[in-house]
């Protein structure tokens, strides 16, 4: 009879497992429908979580933590954002039963895996599936043939939702079975050390590439040209958008709102243009 009964919890807890991994696939797939400026796909993340964090956690205060803690800044290539998403859902889990794990590994783990996806899933399926599947299409499309759209949808969407699907049965697969283990050795707090690391330089860099503030201002001082650009170069490249980036950390920690940070750089670039320093 025991055994019986421990057979018949696990095909529960496997049918219910299922149940909750179909219900992350379709819940993925509006990642880009609230995107903005200040969380990119956050929101959406939050949301498509959200039942199985209500399910994983009874206690209302800590499922509002958690859907707090995954409504954050995030911003990936959505056919692989499943992954993440599943990964993720395992570490909540384990939190839920393991009160000794810590919550910023889950932070640091979705950051350190959103940029180098973004990079890998951009080409692959906008870079490379999308122009093959173009091209065949065209091809058939320009004859007259009605097959030429129909492949383009079945080239560019198969491999998409299998991806989609498969990515989040692996990553919540490969968490369930790591997690624990890794818990208890201590190799989470070096893999959310090692996360935390890599995203700081992924936050970096995107400042170093993404924020731009040139200046233009030119003039003539003892008879040499003076340009302002080239000074600050020497000084330090990118020194404006890096203070410009710290400005708005600061407040933000500051408590001042993100809608009140981006006025005021509307502001700052038109007194900027105004005055003729960009």
């Amino acid at each position: 009879m025991t055994d019986i009964r421990i057979t018949d919890a696990a095909v529960s807890s496997d049918k219910e497992e299922k149940k909750m991994l179909r219900q992350l696939f379709f819940r993925q797939f509006p990642l880009l429908g609230s995107m903005n400026f200040t969380r990119m796909e956050g929101l959406s993340y939050g949301w498509a979580l959200a039942p199985m964090l209500k399910k994983i956690y009874p206690d209302p205060h800590r499922y509002l933590e958690a859907l707090k803690r995954n409504s954050q800044f995030f911003n990936t290539n959505q056919h692989l954002a499943p992954f993440i998403l599943g990964l993720t859902l395992s570490m909540e889990k384990e939190n839920a039963s393991n009160r000794a794990f810590d919550t910023a590994g889950i932070n640091g783990i979705k950051v350190a895996l959103m940029g180098p996806f973004a990079g890998v899933g951009d080409s692959f399926f906008y870079g490379v599936l999308r122009i093959i599947a173009t091209g065949i299409a065209i091809g058939l499309a320009s004859q007259g043939n009605l097959l030429g759209p129909l492949l383009f949808l079945l080239i560019y969407n198969i491999p998409s939702y299998l991806i989609r699907y498969y990515g989040g049965v692996m990553g919540y697969r490969l968490g369930s079975k790591y997690i624990a283990e890794a818990t208890q050795s201590g190799l989470l707090s070096c893999i959310t050390k090692a996360s935390s690391i890599m995203g700081l330089m992924m936050v970096g860099a995107m400042s170093a590439t993404m924020v731009k503030f040139p200046t233009s201002y030119k003039t003539m001082i003892a008879g040499q040209p003076f340009v302002l650009q080239e000074i600050l170069d020497k000084i330090c490249v990118g020194l404006i958008p890096l203070l410009l980036v710290l400005g708005c950390l600061r407040m933000l920690n500051k408590k001042v709102s993100p809608n009140r940070v981006l006025i005021f750089l509307i502001i700052l670039g038109f007194a900027a243009a105004a005055i003729g320093i960009v």
